[in-house]
């Protein structure tokens, strides 16, 4: 009786773990079918971040990303509708389903629980300040107040400047206000995007780069269909000349 016992437990047990493995494994594998049957992809962003993402004046989002993204989506077959939040939000969208992917300046960081694509862009992450606020390099920072958007790898690159009291933000454009009335003496930012900053608004890049990074498009963690797609397609764009058009366009070389 108790070896009967025993023999029923385990098929019992074998049965729920199939329910488990048929109930959670098509939710990754259906994901690229569901896109290809909607014909659409959704894309978090966080449009506060030119040139990689931002808002127009009538209101669109635009940037080198939006572009990007535009043209994997084409080679992919389908349509890309682009959902604005912040961007420490991003990640639990992908994961939650929300939206599709994530592309927003991100760079390559093993400790986000996601799969990242091939590499679009390889940057780094730079200290920004004003002409006058008497920074040269981070070890002028000791004791000062240094602005950057919170749960970026530009975060945890302000984390190593000694001394320095890091100011971790919502959005990217709090941390440049506070750099222009004084409250921060820099802002840690992807070299691209403070460049924006220098031609826009005078501001200057000092010392050596903080790290050297690459930027991909963020997928759901298991999501491999979703993710050999978006790596087909950015291969395609990045080995035609739109790609060089959109480096160009957005003066990202």
């Amino acid at each position: 009786m108790k070896l009967l016992n025993r023999i029923s437990r385990l098929i019992c047990l074998s049965l729920v773990l199939a329910l488990i493995l048929v109930g959670c494994t098509p939710k990754t594998e259906n994901a690229w079918q569901k896109i290809q049957d909607a014909g659409v992809i959704t894309v978090g962003t966080s449009p506060d971040y030119p040139p990689f993402e931002t808002v127009d004046d009538a209101g669109n989002i635009i940037g080198f990303d939006i572009d990007l993204m535009q043209a994997i989506a084409a080679e992919m077959g389908v349509t890309v509708e682009f959902k604005p939040m912040n961007f420490d939000t991003i990640v639990t969208a992908v994961q939650s389903g929300q939206v599709d992917i994530g592309m927003s300046g991100f760079s390559v960081d093993p400790e986000r629980d996601v799969d990242f694509s091939d590499s679009y862009y390889s940057g780094g992450q730079v200290l920004l300040t004003t002409a006058t606020a008497g920074i040269e390099s981070a070890a002028d920072l000791d004791g000062q107040t240094v602005a950057v958007q919170m749960a970026t790898t530009g975060e945890k690159a302000a984390k190593t400047i000694t001394g320095a009291n890091i100011k971790a933000l919502e959005t990217f454009d709090i941390a440049i206000l506070m750099l222009k009335n004084g409250t921060a003496k820099a802002v840690v930012a992807d070299k691209v995007v403070a460049k924006e900053y220098v031609h826009k608004d005078g501001l200057v890049i000092v010392g050596e780069p903080l790290t050297v990074e690459d930027n991909a498009i963020v997928v759901k963690k298991g999501n491999t269909a979703v993710l050999e797609a978006v790596n087909e397609a950015l291969a395609k764009v990045k080995a035609s000349e739109k790609y060089e058009e959109l480096l160009e366009k957005w003066a990202i070389k």
